[in-house]
């Protein structure tokens, strides 16, 4: 009976020692597992960091690019107003000048554009009571030393000019209004017009 009982204490003492070894085998794995279950989240977390940084920073590089732009053309608009006004205010400038001005202005322009001084003068409406056959007289008499035809006449034709005139012959019609004149030199004067604006 004894051996029995020897023999069961012994199967009894394996089988635990058994158990043990395979609960620690089983808590080692588990142990290793949760270990690297553990440094596999933390690399995706890592990566999923940067992905967002990276994402994040693209998507911040796309705003500011787009605000940039943005910007630039507002101060290009802002640019442009300003130049368009400039050149608004210079006509407002010459049509608003003195009299006495304004018919110098008017004489000499006359003076330098008529080709052979037997043109018709369309005005603007406005200046009906300072260019009067009087004052054109006085540019026929000059012209006449230029050795032109001297015989400049104001015309009835009407047309929408504000300032300046138009000479007109039977085969050719030269725009001096200024509207005309100052869009004519715009493209010249638009650069150095900006450069004095913004001191570019």
């Amino acid at each position: 009976m004894q051996g029995i009982a020897k023999i069961k204490e012994k199967i009894i003492e394996e089988a635990t020692e058994e158990k043990n070894r395979i609960i620690e085998g089983a808590q080692k794995e588990a142990s290793e597992i949760m270990k690297k279950a553990k440094e596999r989240a933390q690399q995706i977390e890592t990566e999923a960091k940067a992905k967002a940084q990276k994402l994040a920073a693209e998507e911040k590089r796309k705003i500011l690019s787009m605000a940039e732009l943005e910007e630039r053309k507002r101060f290009l608009e802002a640019k442009q107003a300003l130049i368009d006004e400039a050149f608004s205010m210079a006509e407002k400038k010459l049509c608003g000048l003195d009299e006495k001005s304004y018919l110098e202005l008017i004489r000499k322009m006359l003076l330098l554009s008529s080709v052979d001084g037997n043109e018709e003068v369309i005005i603007a409406e406005n200046d009906r009571a300072r260019i009067t056959p009087d004052f054109l007289s006085t540019v026929n008499q000059a012209l006449k030393q230029q050795g032109k035809a001297g015989n400049l006449r104001l015309s009835s034709e009407k047309r929408p000019i504000k300032g300046g005139f138009i000479l007109k012959s039977e085969t050719v019609e030269i725009n001096c209004a200024f509207d005309y004149l100052l869009k004519a030199q715009r493209q010249e004067l638009e650069t150095e017009v900006a450069r004095l604006l913004f001191e570019e």
